[in-house]
């Protein structure tokens, strides 16, 4: 990254696709029976698990020239896997398909690798087990998951936290199960299931935080646009806003409001941040534009916001040591089940740039930095992808050439992230 240093980024750039909703794309494509197409999808190491396991329950998929196109037999015709469905680094691929597993009815065995093995799958497996599941886990918690046939009934769930993937693996189940499944959430998750099923010509009702599915309903085909990931946008967001000089435009990325909280957060620090929305058929689409902001203030962050921006809380720790005061994040313990504690891993590896937190169960205060000050150069990446992508937008901010211990996991959802850094980078 030394080559990335004491420079201005400035130009326009697409970033990947949504990676939620390529997952979501390639899993209903492959319930309805004949062929979709999926326009500008994620090309990465967590969306090739899901296309591979489709593959393997009988599914058709090729790609070529920026899409991907899904012929499917149908539902009532995906087979029993001969081999163990791998997932990789994906929980999304892993929770989502619990639910769908569960409701095609077949034996099937799930595994990923080392991070997913203790990624606690039970808030999954609980309510599939009322609908009449058979699921196994190893130590009734985790990974190896063993799925057997069973019939599956409709139930009425009320959320203990706010989860798209828990809430989508409902879902799945549900279109296999005798009669109406209702899903109640305490504050709203991410939407991408329920607009995606929408398009899919899945009869569902919204209706505030609750959702309601009719069992039996089968998909028709359909070809789906997938916009730039906001998530993977947030670090050059960051990375514009905390950079001397910096102007970067972000073109036809996902505004879904359900996901959109890092804008909310941009404009509560007096960011210099605009957005234009251009289409939303579908899923919100739009570019943002954001500049150096010399006079950031701070935010804090609690309640119905956070499953809004719960990927980006690592990157805005970065933002918010760029403040003129303390911000705060409470109501985020999900972090500590995501590919590592990541509430701990914040702390640990931004510590070293001199950042002072305290931290909470659920949460932490990021105090202004007052002095960048290394005392390690030597940094943790926890094969997380967020983790790695933060430390870089830091390591640049800093003026510093760090050293992160495996930055390879970035190809989970933005494998050209560097070489974009390089396309926007200008002599200061």
């Amino acid at each position: 990254m030394k080559s990335l240093l004491n420079h201005k980024f400035t130009g326009s750039i697409k970033v990947p696709g949504d990676k939620s909703i390529t997952h979501r794309a390639l899993m209903m494509s492959s319930l309805a029976e004949g062929t979709s197409t999926i326009k500008s999808p994620l090309e990465s190491d967590d969306t090739f698990r899901t296309s591979e396991i489709m593959s393997q329950l009988g599914v058709s998929i090729t790609n070529e020239a920026g899409m991907i196109t899904v012929t499917s037999p149908g539902a009532e015709n995906l087979k029993t896997p001969g081999d163990i469905l791998y997932t990789g680094n994906s929980g999304t691929t892993t929770r989502l398909l619990m639910g769908l597993l569960a409701g095609l009815g077949i034996n099937a065995t799930m595994e990923g690798d080392s991070s997913i093995a203790i990624r606690p799958m039970d808030r999954v497996s609980g309510p599939l087990g009322e609908m009449g599941a058979d699921i196994s886990l190893k130590d009734g918690k985790y990974p190896p998951i063993k799925i057997k046939p069973g019939m599956l009934n409709a139930i009425e769930y009320n959320m203990p936290v706010a989860s798209a993937q828990v809430k989508s693996a409902i879902l799945f189940a549900g279109l296999f199960a005798d009669g109406e499944t209702i899903v109640h959430e305490q504050f709203k998750s991410r939407d991408h299931t329920e607009t995606m099923l929408k398009q899919f010509g899945v009869d569902i009702m919204v209706e505030g935080l609750t959702v309601k599915l009719q069992g039996g309903q089968s998909l028709k085909p359909r070809d789906v646009l997938v916009p730039g990931d906001i998530s993977s946008a947030a670090f050059l967001m960051v990375l514009a806003a905390i950079t001397e000089g910096s102007d970067i435009l972000i073109e036809d990325v996902s505004l879904n409001e359900t996901r959109a909280g890092i804008i909310d957060v941009f404009r509560q620090m007096n960011a210099d941040i605009e957005v234009n929305k251009t289409s939303s058929e579908g899923e919100a689409i739009g570019n943002i534009r954001v500049k150096h902001s010399e006079n950031l203030s701070s935010f804090e962050l609690s309640g119905d916001i956070i499953p809004r921006l719960i990927d980006e809380i690592p990157v805005l720790a970065v933002l918010g040591a760029f403040g003129s005061s303390p911000s705060v994040i409470k109501d985020a313990k999900e972090l500590r089940f995501k590919e590592t504690d990541r509430l701990r891993a914040v702390i640990d590896e931004l510590s070293k740039f001199g950042i002072r937190f305290e931290e909470f169960d659920d949460g932490f205060i990021v105090h202004p930095i007052t002095e960048i000050k290394l005392t390690d150069n030597d940094f943790k990446g926890y094969h997380d992808h967020r983790i790695i992508m933060m430390l870089l937008v830091m390591g640049i901010a800093a003026g510093k050439d760090i050293n992160i211990d495996d930055p390879s996991a970035i190809s989970v959802s933005y494998p050209g992230f560097l070489e974009d850094l390089e396309q926007l980078k200008q002599a200061r």
